[in-house]
């Protein structure tokens, strides 16, 4: 079982935990969030660090963008979000 950090184990855990939502309900952004965490739990957990959740969301995308999984507008759209 993978960890998200906040004690959440496993997607579904961490999508009701941080969004409150099933994951077939989630957003590309945040999916995207998600898919960061279980690199670093601890450090990359939206609820301790919102700013280094952000840029390792940006990895993500990069790589989503990188793979053809994304356009490069639907990354900078994401993006936008972060200083919002």
């Amino acid at each position: 079982m993978i960890y998200y950090g906040n004690g959440y184990y496993g997607l579904k855990e961490a999508s009701i935990g941080y969004f409150n939502k099933e994951p077939k309900d989630l957003t590309l952004a945040e999916a995207s969030l998600l898919a960061g965490i279980p690199n670093a739990p601890s450090a990359y957990s939206p609820n301790k660090n919102l700013k280094l959740a952000h840029k390792r969301q940006s990895i993500v995308l990069k790589q989503m963008v990188k793979y053809k999984y994304i356009s490069e507008d639907q990354k900078q759209e994401i993006e936008k979000t972060f200083q919002e």
